[in-house]
């Protein structure tokens, strides 16, 4: 097996567990929910936290589907549009950790009329930050493939573009 086809087996090895963690998290998501459905006479505004529920239980579908293109695509060659997904999965999760901390803020770090819905909201919050967290690790993957599509280009043999012709006169 050639270097390329090992680090394309290493690539779809690491989507691969990302796509079942997106799963795991996917479900223990849904049965959060439907305790918080439940018990939900508990809870100061169950609304809020049904919505953020079904916003994340979305989030991470629609990542895992976009996680089973990409596995499917790389047993050829891998694509800029694949390529471009994962980085786009990091990219919103990143962003999406502050929705995990204005609901911590909002609906955790206070007092509770029912203190025994706490580790329930708590470890929703975990569940949908961890996740996030796993997702951002997409760019190394995507980093990766980017390597295997465009190869490190050619030596200029002594002459520099216009841009490293003014960072070499100018510094950065």
């Amino acid at each position: 097996m050639d270097q390329a086809q090992a680090t394309i087996d290493d690539v779809i090895a690491q989507l691969t567990r990302a796509r079942g963690e997106a799963s795991e998290s996917i479900e223990l998501l849904r049965g959060a929910r439907g305790r918080i459905e439940t018990e939900s006479a508990k809870l100061e505004s169950p609304k809020a936290v049904l919505e953020y529920l079904d916003f994340f239980i979305g989030f991470f579908l629609s990542a895992a589907a976009d996680l089973d293109h990409v596995i499917a695509e790389l047993p050829g060659s891998p694509s800029r549009a694949s390529i471009d997904a994962l980085r786009q999965i990091a990219s919103n999760s990143s962003v999406e950790q502050r929705r995990c901390l204005g609901f911590r803020d909002k609906w955790i770090n206070k007092p509770l009329a029912y203190e025994d819905m706490r580790p329930l909201l708590n470890q929703i919050s975990v569940d949908s930050r961890d996740q996030l967290t796993a997702f951002r690790n997409l760019n190394i993957a995507a980093d990766h493939l980017d390597k295997l599509v465009s190869p490190p280009p050619a030596p200029t043999e002594g002459k520099l573009d216009r841009r490293a012709l003014f960072t070499r006169w100018f510094g950065k």
